[in-house]
């Protein structure tokens, strides 16, 4: 019995030294997917996610636009009334049978307020006797506003010039000096200037008792 044994160990002995060792190698395995957390009571919990985006602000509402403010309306200066005013012929000059005056008219008042157009324009003389008056020629010598003249708007002390042109009068010897005298357009009044040094009549050109004639040129500031 104890032969058998030994036969049998050296069999094992031998087959086990005629014999390599198997070299191991890895393999890969399954890849581990990580535990997800769970909470203290041992149940899954929601795995991180991207945190939610910032909810939109709310658009404010467009406010009503207030309507632009209107621009007040320039009030319009009245017409100057005579009784805020002065004239005064400020000089005589003669030229071929005529005699110029030149005569200003100034706002004596505090208000400010317009001269425009051609007044109906005389020459009178110390009495106040008219010798020649622009009203003979018609409508063009009455007072009027021509389209396009030139409104002046005259403050305290502001004035306007013009000269006043007389031609051939044939009428009887007046009483000098002689001055000009306007009837305003717009129901202004009529103002009689204060006479100016060398005031008399244009010589007569025509027949006895012939119309003299008298005109202005527009108002110039």
């Amino acid at each position: 019995m104890r032969n058998v044994l030994f036969v049998v160990v050296m069999a094992v002995f031998l087959v086990g030294c005629g014999s390599q060792a198997p070299t191991l190698h890895p393999t890969a395995g399954p890849t581990s997917t990580p535990a997800s957390p769970t909470s203290s009571d041992g149940t899954p919990t929601d795995s991180a996610t991207p945190s939610d985006s910032a909810e939109p602000t709310d658009t404010p509402e467009p406010t009503d636009t207030p309507p632009p403010t209107p621009k007040p309306t320039a009030k319009p200066i009245a017409f100057c009334k005579v009784s805020q005013l002065a004239a005064r012929v400020t000089a005589w000059s003669g030229a071929a049978g005529h005699q110029i005056a030149t005569v200003t008219l100034k706002n004596t008042s505090a208000t400010k307020c317009t001269v425009q157009g051609i007044p109906e324009v005389e020459l009178v003389d110390a009495h106040g006797v008219i010798l020649i008056d622009s009203q003979t020629k018609g409508a063009s010598g009455l007072p009027h506003i021509p389209a396009g003249a030139t409104a002046f708007h005259l403050g305290h002390n502001g004035y306007v010039t013009t000269l006043v042109n007389t031609d051939n009068y044939c009428g009887a010897a007046p009483a000098y000096p002689t001055t000009i005298a306007f009837v305003l357009p717009k129901d202004a009044g009529r103002i009689v200037a204060n006479p100016g040094p060398g005031g008399t009549t244009p010589p007569c050109n025509g027949s006895a008792g012939s119309p003299g004639s008298i005109e202005m040129q527009p108002w110039h500031g």
